[in-house]
Order: C-alpha cells, then sequence, then structure tokens
C-alpha cells in the first residue's frame, strides 16, 4: 500500500471519514454505519472493503470494528483535523503578532479560545476582551497596551477596586498620547498607590493582560486596531503569557511623577 494514495482514500469522501469515526466509537454492522453516517448501505459496504484492504477494519461476529492499526490512522487523523483547524483559527493572530509574542509554541495555541476580527465581525476581539474581563472588581490587573484607548481606560476603571494591585507597562509614544489625551485619567490612576505606570524603552505593539489567573494576548494591525486576541486560563497559557510580560517589563522603567518634567 502506499500511504499517500490510503490517505487520499480516506479523505476522499465525508462518509469515509464519517464511518471511521463511527467505528471509533463501538463496532457496527453496514447498516447501522449506513443509519449513523447518513449514506447508502452500498457505500458504507465499499467503505468498509477498502478499510479492511488496508487492515484498518476487521470483521468480527457480523460487525465491523477497527483493528489496532485503524485505531493508530483514526487517532492520528483526528489530531490532524485539530491542528490544521486551531493553525486556521489562528492565521490572523500569527500573521499580525509580532515581536515576543510572535514566537507563541503551539502547546500554548492548542489552549487557547480565538477570536478574530474576521468574519464580518470587526469588534469581536474587543468584545471578547471586556467579557472576559467583565465588571467585578479584580485582585490583580498587570497589562502591556500598545494604543491609548478611551474603551480601554473605561473597562479598567469598572474592575480597579481599592485592593486591585495594577501595573501597566506602555512605551513613551503611547505616554505621550495619554498625557496630551487623558491627562486626568492618567494622573488619577498615578496617584493610586496599588497603581505602578512602566515605560518600555522599546516600542510596543501589542497587548497583553494578565487578570486573575487569566491572559489575554492581542495582535494589531498597522493601524492601531485589534485584529485578533488569544485567551485562556490554563497554566501552559498563563506561563507563556507571565514570560512575556516579565520580558518587556524587564527593559521597562517606573515613573514616579507625570508631567512636563517627570
Amino acid at each position: 500500500m502506499d500511504a499517500r494514495k490510503d490517505i487520499a482514500f480516506l479523505v476522499g469522501s465525508e462518509s469515509r471519514e464519517a464511518i471511521l469515526d463511527a467505528l471509533a466509537t463501538e463496532p457496527r454492522r453496514p447498516t447501522e454505519l449506513a443509519t449513523v453516517c447518513g449514506c447508502a448501505r452500498e457505500t458504507a459496504q465499499r467503505t468498509l472493503a477498502g478499510f479492511c484492504d488496508r487492515n484498518w477494519v476487521e470483521k468480527h461476529a457480523e460487525k465491523y470494528r477497527l483493528t489496532p492499526g485503524g485505531r493508530m490512522v483514526y487517532e492520528q487523523y483526528v489530531e490532524l483535523v485539530g491542528t490544521v483547524t486551531q493553525v486556521d483559527l489562528t492565521s490572523e493572530f500569527l500573521t499580525n503578532a509580532t515581536g515576543p509574542i510572535a514566537g507563541v509554541p503551539q502547546s500554548v495555541l492548542e489552549q487557547v479560545t480565538v477570536t478574530t476580527a474576521v468574519g464580518g465581525d470587526p469588534h469581536a476581539p474587543l468584545n471578547r476582551y471586556l467579557t472576559v474581563l467583565g465588571d467585578e472588581p479584580v485582585d490583580e490587573f498587570r497589562g502591556i497596551s500598545p494604543i491609548v484607548s478611551r474603551v480601554f481606560n473605561e473597562a479598567a476603571e469598572r474592575v480597579i477596586g481599592p485592593g486591585t494591585r495594577m501595573e501597566l507597562i506602555i512605551d513613551s509614544e503611547v505616554l505621550q498620547r495619554s498625557m496630551d489625551s487623558y491627562p486626568d485619567a492618567l494622573e488619577q490612576a498615578h496617584e493610586l498607590e496599588q497603581f505602578t505606570l512602566r515605560v518600555s524603552e522599546e516600542s510596543i505593539d501589542f497587548g497583553l493582560l494578565l487578570v486573575d489567573e487569566h491572559a489575554l494576548v492581542a495582535a494589531y494591525d498597522g493601524d492601531g486596531n485589534m485584529v485578533a486576541l488569544i485567551d485562556g486560563d490554563e497554566p501552559a497559557v498563563l506561563e507563556w503569557a507571565q514570560s512575556v510580560y516579565d520580558a518587556v517589563s524587564a527593559n521597562a522603567t517606573a515613573i514616579e511623577a507625570l508631567g512636563p518634567n517627570a
């Protein structure tokens, strides 16, 4: 047998994939497979014959079941489909991810929720960000922002309580724009004892938020629009996001005062 031809046989029709999937659950007769998979009995018979020729399936007590080799094929195929699907979902993020977030590990991508601005909803990433952030005070808020945004400022105000430990990292350009556009809000935040503002020596072009054991990482286009967001609370996701945050923080300086002489 030729591996390429065997793969082509499996993916040659949706019914073959469905039959392999059904057999992975339990042994079945051709008539059962036809009903479960929505195909003709003759189609199920031909597929079973093809699977038997490849030693993926065997007949036992009037029913067909996967062989050990067939189960290996099934499990690897499911993994491949999952990988391709995840790559498709994350393509917008990966295309626009730059700097330290460009090297996001595959193990992290497999455990995140992906939200993109494609598919007719350009505000989907922002809406996901606001949904995850919520409206209740949080214990910890550590963020990296590449833009000045009224929406983000208002969202942060809603979740910052008296006991919230907050740190924000921005670059010098964003600091200047913030002082020009929202001087009062920036000054009020900076006066909070639990708030630390750090300014990066390098330009920042991605967003990151660590809030109460949940990580959100955003990719932006050249116009400063959030085009993709990945988020999750699995240990691998949090560890990676923390490492990115620490790397940026290492090149950022805490600002003790605001104003022309700061």
